[in-house]
């Protein structure tokens, strides 16, 4: 069966940016970063960013990364798609957000009291809800259910183009041209980049059909 692979490594980068998005960097991150080179690739202006190397892990943190964070994430480009596609531009919780239905629609729930995020469609649980969906896939590949994977693969790319890549590029660029520091400047782009390539991903593997 075919996609296993790439559906694996889909999952793995969703994971790696949901978690860049939904709390500030810590120490175990920022080392894994730094000491894999596969990973560390993915982050070119930070490979030549002499700061990120040479200062202690706890200083760059508590007093560049953070302060970055806090000045893009909270404070200035808030990542919610109601601030982005509502006339008013505030954040909407409400059980009548177009993303949290969509959610609903799919058995997918989120406790807020749970996170840091004031609602669901925040985009660290935007992505959150991808890696439901593809892990559902894994599942479904590994059983060779090609219905249940095409049904899948359906479900993202609807999502993609309904809400994650629909806002999120507008975001994604905002937040970019916001940030300070090499390190969230590619954060930025990387999900903007991997964003529209895996609904191009999808597109293409619908086309095509499963294999077995």
């Amino acid at each position: 069966m075919d996609g296993i692979k790439e559906t694996q490594a889909r999952l793995n980068m969703y994971g790696l940016l949901s978690r860049l998005f939904i709390e500030e960097i810590d120490k175990d991150l920022l080392n894994k970063i730094k000491e894999n080179s596969d990973l560390l690739d993915l982050f070119p202006r930070t490979k030549e960013w002499k700061l990120f190397f040479e200062k202690e892990p706890e200083k760059l943190i508590e007093e560049d990364l953070n302060v970055d964070f806090t000045s893009v994430f909270l404070l200035n480009v808030y990542p919610y798609e109601s601030v982005f596609m509502n006339d008013q531009g505030y954040i909407d919780p409400s059980v009548t957000n177009p993303t949290f239905m969509f959610y609903k629609e799919h058995g997918y729930m989120i406790d807020l009291n749970e996170t840091r995020v004031l609602s669901p469609d925040h985009i660290a649980v935007e992505m959150e809800f991808m890696m439901t969906l593809i892990k559902e896939e894994l599942e479904a590949l590994q059983k060779e259910d090609k219905a249940q994977i095409r049904k899948l693969r359906d479900i993202q790319k609807r999502f993609l183009e309904e809400h994650l890549a629909n806002w999120g590029t507008i975001y994604l660029l905002s937040a970019k041209d916001m940030a300070e520091t090499p390190f969230y400047q590619d954060v930025c782009e990387l999900s903007l980049e991997f964003i529209l390539s895996d609904h191009e991903y999808l597109c293409e593997a619908l086309e095509e059909g499963v294999t077995a």
